[in-house]
């Protein structure tokens, strides 16, 4: 693992502020909601179910996100994460098809890293860092 400066994060956001980061929120739960109450063809809830089990079953979610100090904590995929990656431009599609808007955001210095693993930083915006 490590972090060197050249590494590039990246992170999927809808427009959508997340009221405990206080910076967009990640697609994963626009993806939820898409799949509980859009207008998905059979096919695309299929699909949809299909990717989201997927990052259920490979994606570790650390119970650090659930401490209260760590609650502005946002997350970033690691270049190595290249399948998750993958995965998450397939959401981005399907989200856009059906009007939710998602950015692809890129960084070098994700803020100050709380939780790190072969795939992810979770780290907390320094005071004012806007990506």
């Amino acid at each position: 693992m490590g972090i060197t400066p050249s590494t590039m994060f990246v992170r999927f956001t809808t427009l959508a502020i997340d009221p405990d980061s206080g910076h967009t929120g990640g697609i994963l739960v626009a993806a939820h909601e898409l799949r509980d109450g859009g207008d998905l063809t059979v096919d695309e809830h299929s699909d949809l179910r299909t990717v989201l089990s997927w990052f259920n079953e490979y994606l570790l979610v650390p119970a650090m996100l659930g401490i209260k100090e760590h609650r502005r904590a946002i997350s970033w995929f690691k270049p190595a994460a290249s399948e998750a990656i993958r995965r998450m431009w397939h959401l981005k599609e399907l989200l856009d098809l059906h009007g939710v808007h998602v950015e692809v955001l890129h960084t070098s210095d994700p803020g100050k890293v709380v939780y790190e693993d072969d795939w992810q930083v979770i780290a907390k915006p320094y005071k004012g860092q806007r990506f």
